[in-house]
């Protein structure tokens, strides 16, 4: 299934026996694999790959493989991860490699809320291929898929987002340097952007002072 930009996805119709379903729990250090292989539903492979689409390919081939020896051939791969700080490169590139992928709104998957839930990449990568599952059966308000934007406009959403980080990095660098300066009492009305410093800074010959004085 090939997605428009910007269109709401739906699911098509599944062939179990031909269709292998992954879901990726993503991270820096390394991603979790979570798969049902046609021909061994009753096998849970789970894995864990380094943080690399070349890796998760070469994990496809061999869940491929497994297929194979358990008599069935994989027509279709259908993957899921959660829209998050990964954007949507992965799913680009998994398209130009005939993966099908879904980008699941992560507050839409339902959890457990009465009792303390473990925490871990593994379970939440079987939790997306359970949710997942139930996606490509149609079932209705199971959660909610990410429509996947235009490579343009993620690019201009993404100056946005850069800006609303250095602008909060800034906010929290003046307010630690006040905090110092307050702390020696030489510095109550330190403002960055109004260029007001304090003149006792030039003074001041101790190592704290000297270091916030460098920041400024």
């Amino acid at each position: 299934m090939t997605q428009a930009h910007g269109a709401l996805v739906t699911p098509t119709v599944l062939y179990y026996e031909r269709t292998l379903i992954l879901a990726i729990e993503l991270s820096n250090t390394s991603w979790v694999l979570a798969a049902q292989i046609p021909g061994l539903p009753g096998v849970k492979a789970k894995r864990s790959i380094d943080p690399t689409p070349e890796a998760l390919m070469a994990a496809i081939e061999g869940y491929r493989a497994r297929a194979e020896k358990a008599g069935r051939n994989v027509d279709r791969v259908v993957a899921v991860y959660e829209a998050g700080w990964s954007g949507f490169w992965l799913v680009r590139w998994l398209a130009k490699h005939g993966v099908e992928t879904h980008v699941i709104q992560p507050s839409s998957v339902p959890v457990d809320r009465r009792a303390r839930r473990a925490k871990s990449d593994g379970i939440d990568a079987e939790l997306l291929l359970r949710t997942l599952l139930a996606w490509l059966r149609g079932e209705p308000r199971v959660c909610s898929m990410v429509p996947i934007p235009a490579e343009a406009d993620e690019d201009a959403r993404r100056c946005v987002r850069e800006r609303v980080e250095l602008v909060s990095e800034r906010v929290g660098l003046v307010n630690r340097i006040g905090a110092v300066g307050i702390d020696v009492n030489v510095l109550t009305n330190y403002g960055r952007l109004s260029g007001i410093h304090c003149p006792r800074m030039l003074a001041l010959k101790s190592s704290v002072c000297s270091i916030v004085w460098n920041c400024c």
